[in-house]
């Protein structure tokens, strides 16, 4: 468990966080920031943030917040050269996970780039 099964790049390629086997989403520094289930991202209040389909994460508005190692989900903005991934932190004990809000209507997805970074798209407020 804890193993790495793909990173989220932003949209200048840096790489900014990484899934876990167990559907957690933890930034290389070791902290926790959210959790995925079936497409549905959440943080630790409960909150559903956004999407996560074939290696793209989307907002609530479906703007493009980041992208996997292997990106196949259309439309999509143009996609930028992958940056090196640092050495991960140690990983820092999982938040309790809580009852998950109901999950919004999913508007049709766009082309462009959202304004939220994908450690920021956890810590928005629904």
């Amino acid at each position: 468990m804890n193993q790495e099964v793909d990173v989220i790049y932003n949209r200048y390629g840096e790489p900014i966080l990484r899934l876990l086997d167990n559907g957690r989403f933890v930034g290389f520094d070791g902290k926790s920031y959210g959790f995925f289930d079936g497409q549905n991202l959440y943080n630790y209040n409960g909150q559903h943030v956004g999407w996560l389909e074939n290696g793209i994460m989307r907002d609530h508005d479906s703007a493009c917040v980041g992208f996997g190692e292997n990106p196949t989900d259309l439309p999509r903005p143009m996609l930028p050269f992958k940056q090196f991934k640092p050495f991960p932190a140690f990983i820092e004990f999982e938040p309790f996970r809580p009852f998950k809000q109901f999950v919004p209507f999913k508007p049709f997805k766009k082309f462009s780039w959202s304004e939220i970074e994908p450690k920021n798209l956890f810590s928005q407020t629904v």
